[in-house]
């Protein structure tokens, strides 16, 4: 049984950096497309095969806010007593057509990017919220740390910390962990 969330992103972590999926992303960086829905699929088969495996014992994709809502998580997963909620955003960041696409576009707060999905896990009532981010190819730490900190400042009194680290990724993918914690909250 997938006892944490920490056990449940080492599964993940495991899941997209084994083989042959590492030579998919530097593809996906080469024809400078977001491949959102391609990561949605793998999770959709992953937290399927950890539920028969009996690692994980229940979890749903497009989850509702709250009952009679539209708005939806991209999944919903149960650890335990504990929700975990995770919104999924793809960040490639490098050259598309004849522009150069910086990481920091995705840290604003407005209706682009990550800010959308950390409000809505900033609303959470119970459970945990989580963005998980597909970044690649794989940032580097002193651009990945001061694209963070600035959007820290800027969403404030939600406060997000990375619980992943960087450097043990390889060059061509970087699976970000945000933790969403409701500034009022802590």
């Amino acid at each position: 049984m997938v006892a944490s969330a920490a056990q449940l992103f080492d599964a993940i972590d495991n899941y997209f950096l084994a083989s042959p999926k590492p030579d998919y992303f530097p593809i996906f960086a080469k024809s400078q497309r977001q491949v959102e829905g391609w990561f949605k699929g793998e999770l959709l088969y992953l937290f399927s095969t950890l539920e028969r495996q009996g690692l994980l014992s229940d979890w749903e994709s497009e989850a509702p806010v709250a009952v009679g809502s539209r708005k939806k998580h991209d999944f919903r997963l149960t650890i335990g007593h504990l929700s975990i909620y995770l919104e999924l955003k793809t960040l490639y960041h490098g050259q598309q057509r004849s522009s150069r696409i910086d990481l920091g576009i995705y840290f604003y707060k407005d209706t682009i990017g990550i800010w959308p999905d950390v409000e809505k896990l900033a609303s959470l009532q119970t459970g945990q919220g989580f963005c998980l981010l597909f970044v690649y190819p794989a940032p580097e730490r002193k651009n990945w740390e001061a694209a963070l900190e600035g959007f820290a400042k800027r969403i404030s009194p939600i406060q997000i910390e990375d619980i992943s680290d960087p450097d043990a990724y390889p060059a061509s993918l970087y699976i970000a962990k945000l933790k969403v914690v409701r500034g009022d909250s802590t």
